[in-house]
């Protein structure tokens, strides 16, 4: 039997799945540390040092996993379009589902760097205890257009590119202070749903 022939044994077979899950303890442990000391401290009064002792890992660890402070409090790691989302977001055609399109790659992208609802439902509660978060967030939430506007224009005119992000990230912006419909089991379509919403209310004042 050859080597590459050879029948790996189940301990082989499961350590990176061992391993990616004891990456997300850690990446959750942190995130949640920091989300429990801003929200007794405030954003000023926590520091990195701070997140670490509270989560028990080094200043190197920490930044394995965020690149800043504000990053391990919204949960946010340095998102951004997969191989894979970008394939799926280009198989559309121009201008047909684009918002739809953009609803589901912001979905794929903050459920990468989140676990779906749960991490979504702390930040909320964090907006609302501790709005000094909001201007940060605004700062990840721009990248995070800046990514999408440069896809869609693969789509589309710029100016419809530009349009279009607009109309999802203000979809998103709603999602962080507004319960999401639990009738709507992904937030791709909690998202186009928010959108249809405003447009609703636009055609409403014409």
């Amino acid at each position: 039997m050859t080597a590459s022939s050879e029948v790996q044994s189940p301990e082989t077979i499961c350590v990176p799945g061992l391993r990616e899950r004891k990456k997300q303890e850690t990446r959750t442990a942190i995130h949640e540390a920091a989300v429990r000391l801003v929200a007794e401290n405030g954003v000023a009064a926590t520091s990195v040092d701070a997140i670490c002792s509270e989560a028990v890992v080094s200043s190197r660890t920490f930044f394995n996993y965020f690149p800043s402070k504000m990053a391990a409090i919204i949960g946010h790691d340095e998102a951004s379009v997969t191989d894979a989302q970008r394939e799926a977001f280009l198989a559309g055609t121009g201008d047909d589902d684009l918002v739809r399109d953009l609803c589901t790659l912001l979905a794929g992208i903050t459920d990468s760097v989140t676990r779906r609802g749960r991490d979504r439902q702390k930040v909320r509660e964090l907006i609302a205890r501790r709005p000094e978060v909001v201007p940060e967030l605004l700062v990840i939430v721009t990248e995070m257009r800046s990514q999408l506007v440069e896809l869609a224009e693969l789509r589309t005119t710029p100016a419809h590119a530009r349009f279009a992000v607009a109309l999802v990230i203000a979809a998103l912006m709603c999602a962080l202070d507004e319960p999401l419909d639990p009738r709507i089991d992904e937030f791709g379509d909690w998202l186009f749903s928010a959108v249809m919403s405003m447009r609703d209310i636009a055609n409403a004042s014409t």
